[in-house]
């Protein structure tokens, strides 16, 4: 059974607004104007920035990749209690902790930049006769990755992406306490 993506957006909407914020945030790291903003809709896009373009591949690529890092490192603390009182300290579920893995695998789930990314930084970096070679060379696997990711979401890898980290959390803690 093929779950539609706007229910599946629907269910983990937290993570579509993280996901908007994030871009929102590192355009205002870039100094780049935001035009509009919507956080969430039940339409497709689900979410969108629209902001003024830049010249600057670097600021194209922050922007772009920015949910990436926010979604993981917010989805990786909010996810952390629970991680510790389930698998850890082996205790029972609580309603605290399912709210609390709700969230974080929400907002792990839409860490992976879209394909309108992909699509920006193809024709802002590598389609930008301005851009260095050495840049375009630099940046082409991470875009490939990005375009990886969102076709891999049909088949669940960002569900998957949020439970690898929600599994291999605990034991990644263990290696530095």
């Amino acid at each position: 059974m093929i779950i539609p993506g706007i229910v599946i957006s629907i269910l983990t909407f937290p993570g579509v607004i993280v996901h908007e914020l994030a871009h929102q945030l590192f355009c205002w790291l870039c100094g780049l104007k935001v035009y509009e903003v919507k956080y969430f809709q039940t339409k497709n896009p689900c979410g969108y920035v629209i902001h003024e373009a830049t010249k600057n591949p670097i600021k194209t690529l922050l922007v772009s990749i920015g949910p990436f890092f926010v979604n993981t490192f917010l989805g990786i603390l909010i996810i952390f209690p629970a991680c510790l009182e389930i698998i850890v300290f082996q205790d029972s579920v609580n309603v605290f902790s399912l709210i609390s893995i709700w969230l974080g695998v929400s907002i792990l789930m839409h860490a992976f930049p879209s394909k309108q990314d992909g699509f920006v930084m193809v024709n802002q970096i590598l389609k930008n006769k301005e851009v260095h070679i050495l840049i375009k060379i630099l940046t082409a696997p991470i875009i490939l990755l990005v375009f990886v990711g969102a076709l891999g979401s049909f088949f669940w890898l960002d569900l998957g992406y949020a439970i690898v980290i929600y599994m291999m959390l605990p034991k990644m803690l263990a290696l530095f306490f």
